[in-house]
Parts: structure tokens; C-alpha cells; sequence
């Protein structure tokens, strides 16, 4: 399976009592399937997965799977801290119909978390998934920067099929493309701002926030690149970077589904214990986006 093009890490949309609202979930992939997105992750880091029970989770992605099309993919998140639920619950998701699971760093006890435990606990899911596996590296939120020596020797496992890369170092990005140079392993950016340079410098797409937004936008940069247009390309790119930072770095999740509501898509609440942005940081995205030109 190759893994091409671009996935919005999807939100959970909920209400201001922290109930998942499951029929807007829906809505908004179906609004999000008007668009040429290859697919979509379910339970990400933006999915606030780490606020939610399995059961909850469960019903996600099996509310999910009934809205997106069997032509476009369904990645899930799955991993936790110990290797034993992390199968489990890869098993449970394939069951309700996940295509790829994505598999973050377990990093409660980081300092523990040498390339040798990393690369047993990997290795031990991709043997039991029934599911190809796709490795996630988001330093900023786990602490532990998978290293590129971690993620070539996993490279070579018949049932991991690439690395979403969230660091947004583009030295480390170059390194894992150059030393994965393999038909089968896809190496996507987790990082909006670097959309267009990772592509430039070999990755097959990227899993990002702002497409939660902007997707068109997002698949103009791709198309872009892949005309040769390049050019246009950068320019795309460099007006997005601070509507990307906004809904990131700057604001976050809550400010992520403030952009969205703002576009027409069930944003929502966040469950707590994040809190909501303000009146003044709404507009501050409003403006944002509006001084961009995307509003």
C-alpha cells in the first residue's frame, strides 16, 4: 500500500456538556469527501484521542468508516503506552474498519524510551496487526524524537509502510526520505508549514492540520508541485503559513475547530481539560485567515 497525497488528522466534534456529537463527525466528513483527499486520520493528536474511552473511540471510527468511501483511506490511531493494549486495540480497530493504523511513540517513561525499546515495541505491533502499520513522530507532544536510525531499520518490516513525521525538521524529514528509498515505504509530513518543501525534497504527501480548513488549498499545493508549477507553489505555501501556525502552534486545537466553524464545518467545543479560545482569539483567526486572502 502506498500512502500519497493529502490527510486531514480529523477532530472530534463535541458539545459544550464534552458529548461527542457523532452526526456532525459525519457531516463533516462529508463535506471533507467533496474534495480529492486521499483519506483521513481518525483518533490523531487533533482527535483528541487521548480525552476519549475505547468505546468512544470505537464508535468514532466505526461512525467514520460509514462515511468515507472505500476508494479513500482510513487511518486510526492507536497507540498507547503499553505494547500489549497498543495490539489489542489495533485488532479492534481493524475489525471496525480502519485500513492503516498510525502508531505514536509510547513516551511516559521517556527516558526509557532508547532505539532499541522503540524498535521491539514497533516491530512487536507490525507482527500482530492485520493492518499495514504507518509510524507517528510528533516530538512537540510526546517528547521523544524517533530517530532516523529507528525509523530506516523499521523501514525494512514488511507490514510498516512509511512515517508521518510531525517534527517539522526538514534536515531529519531529508534524512528519513534519502535512507528509506524504498517502493513500498511512504514518508508523509505531519507539518502544514513544510507542505511544499517536503514534497520537493521526495515525501508522498502529508497528514496536517490546516487541511481540516483549507483542504483545496492544501491538494493546490500538490497539484501544483506536481505540474511544475513551482513558483505558484511556494507562493501557496507561504500565505498559509500563518493561518497554519494559527490553528497550530499558536492556538492550538480549540483554535483549529474555531477556524473550522468559520468555514462552514462543525468545529465545536474541545473537552476539557483544554478550554476555549475567546472572542478575541476568534477573531485573531478570523483576521488571519481574512488578511490571507482564504476568508
Amino acid at each position: 500500500m502506498k500512502l500519497e497525497g493529502v490527510f486531514p488528522p480529523i477532530t472530534t466534534p463535541f458539545d459544550d456538556n464534552g458529548c461527542i456529537e457523532y452526526n456532525h463527525l459525519a457531516e463533516n466528513i462529508e463535506k471533507w469527501n467533496e474534495t480529492d483527499l486521499s483519506g483521513y486520520l481518525v483518533l490523531g493528536s487533533n482527535g483528541e484521542s487521548v480525552f476519549l474511552n475505547e468505546d468512544e473511540k470505537l464508535k468514532i471510527v466505526k461512525t467514520s468508516r460509514k462515511s468515507i468511501p472505500q476508494s479513500r483511506k482510513m487511518l486510526v490511531g492507536v497507540g498507547l503506552e503499553s505494547t500489549k493494549i497498543t495490539i489489542e486495540f489495533t485488532k479492534k480497530v481493524t475489525d471496525s474498519g480502519a485500513d492503516v493504523v498510525v502508531v505514536i511513540t509510547p513516551h511516559f517513561f521517556k527516558n526509557n524510551m532508547s532505539h532499541e525499546t522503540l524498535l521491539k515495541y514497533f516491530l512487536m505491533v507490525a507482527d500482530d496487526s492485520p493492518i499495514p502499520v504507518l509510524l507517528y513522530n510528533v516530538p512537540q507532544f510526546t517528547g521523544i524524537d524517533l530517530e532516523v536510525k529507528t525509523v530506516v531499520a523499521l523501514s525494512s518490516h514488511e507490514n510498516i509502510i512509511g512515517v508521518k513525521d510531525s517534527s517539522g525538521n526538514i534536515e531529519q524529514l531529508s534524512d528519513i526520505i534519502y535512507l528509506t528509498r524504498k517502493e513500498n515505504f511512504s514518508v508523509l509530513t505531519g507539518s502544514g508549514i513544510i507542505l511544499y518543501p517536503a514534497l520537493c525534497i521526495g515525501a508522498t504527501g502529508g497528514i496536517v492540520a490546516i487541511a481540516c480548513v483549507l483542504p483545496e488549498r492544501c491538494l493546490d499545493i500538490l497539484r501544483l508541485y506536481k505540474d511544475g508549477n513551482h513558483e505558484e507553489a511556494k507562493a501557496l505555501q507561504i500565505r498559509m503559513v500563518d493561518p497554519t501556525i494559527a490553528v497550530t502552534s499558536k492556538y492550538a486545537i480549540p483554535g483549529l475547530k474555531a477556524a473550522m466553524d468559520l468555514f462552514g464545518y462543525h468545529g465545536g467545543s474541545s473537552r476539557l481539560p483544554l478550554l476555549p479560545i475567546t472572542d478575541a482569539e476568534t477573531k485573531d483567526i478570523k483576521n488571519t485567515f481574512t488578511n490571507t486572502g482564504f476568508l
